[in-house]
């Protein structure tokens, strides 16, 4: 998820901690009661400190140094403890345990679940695993998750005697939307599952900007990717066919790492290579899980010389924003 929603998610979290002092009592907050919710927020932004400190190609930044170790499990109580000496050390006297469990409350609720339901995952089981898990219910940036916390936030800024009880019933919105969406993809999978009972594999994944329509993959006997849309009320619409691509590079560009990182990532790949006038190889990794009417949307290109070594790298996001949101509403206008 966006940074803006880990914090929102996180300033919830620490509201669901009773505070020493009641709301809208004459007496000051404790310590411990400001510290808890300064140290939630902080925790569940800490993680993405990862992009500052990302060294290398695009594809690097984006697939491997980014969502790496500090995104895993085994690193929640670590960005916890910094989250909370860092709130104790802004509040004296503020007690270690309640602002240390709700941190880390934060660390896996706010952020790494967050993560972990977008369609563009994230590997929470490092050093055990560098698989990239997603539960593809929700976009990365998804208004109707973040405006009910950003909502919640202002309103408990204006009305500070009810802060608490605004801020758990804006979160409240957020996760009875999210519930909607897994309730929703379940469904969904299910009537894509029905439309192709040959096909060997189906995924249902979110379409930005729309509450009603998915997008969906089936893998077809032989390799081949069917790619379309389904919409809440209605059969799937496929838009295009397409036969897998992943394993025609040859084995030695395969084994470039940003090649492998690509590949990996990439679940539903469509690759295409061809020779540049310099000498050497472009190689672009297309997702088809991201596409719009077929058409993949996000890929990465990836330059290698004569000797494969990368020479340039970058994430292709299919034009420019407004070029995206051109393509999906004539998409949707054409759409039966």
């Amino acid at each position: 998820m966006d940074n803006l929603t880990h914090g929102l998610l996180g300033l919830a979290i620490g509201a669901m901690r009773k505070p020493d002092v009641r709301p809208g009592a004459p007496e000051r907050a404790s310590p411990t009661d400001r510290a808890v919710l300064v140290a939630s927020v902080l925790a569940a932004e800490l993680p993405d400190l990862d992009t500052l400190l990302a060294r290398g190609d695009a594809v690097t930044v984006a697939l491997q140094a980014h969502r790496g170790l500090s995104h895993a499990l085994v690193a929640a109580p670590l960005v916890a403890l910094t989250a909370t000496l860092a709130a104790r050390a802004l509040f004296r006297g503020a007690r270690l345990a309640p602002v240390f469990l709700t941190s880390l409350a934060s660390v896996v609720f706010a952020h790494l679940l967050p993560d972990l339901w977008t369609g563009w995952g994230t590997r929470v089981l490092l050093p055990f695993s560098d698989s990239r898990l997603s539960l593809d219910w929700t976009m990365v940036v998804d208004p109707w998750v973040t405006l009910p916390l950003l909502g919640g936030a202002i309103l408990a800024w204006r009305r500070r005697a009810d802060w608490r009880r605004t801020l758990l019933w804006s979160a409240a919105c957020s996760v009875a939307y999210v519930g909607f969406r897994v309730a929703t993809w379940a469904v969904l999978t299910q009537r894509v599952e029905a439309a192709y009972p040959a096909a060997q594999a189906v995924r249902v994944f979110p379409l930005p900007f729309s509450v009603s329509t998915w997008r969906y993959v089936a893998t077809l006997p032989g390799d081949v990717f069917a790619a379309g849309d389904v919409p809440l009320a209605g059969p799937p619409s496929e838009a295009r066919r397409a036969e897998a691509t992943g394993s025609t590079l040859p084995e030695h560009v395969q084994a470039v790492p940003t090649v492998r990182e690509a590949l990996a990532w990439a679940r539903f790949p469509l690759v295409h290579m061809e020779p540049l006038a310099e000498g050497g190889r472009k190689v672009r990794i297309a997702d088809l899980r991201y596409h719009l009417r077929g058409e993949p949307t996000l890929a990465f290109v990836i330059h290698l010389d004569a000797s494969n070594a990368v020479t340039h790298a970058q994430l292709e996001r299919g034009g420019s924003a407004s070029e995206l949101l051109r393509r999906w509403r004539s998409a949707d206008t054409a759409a039966p």
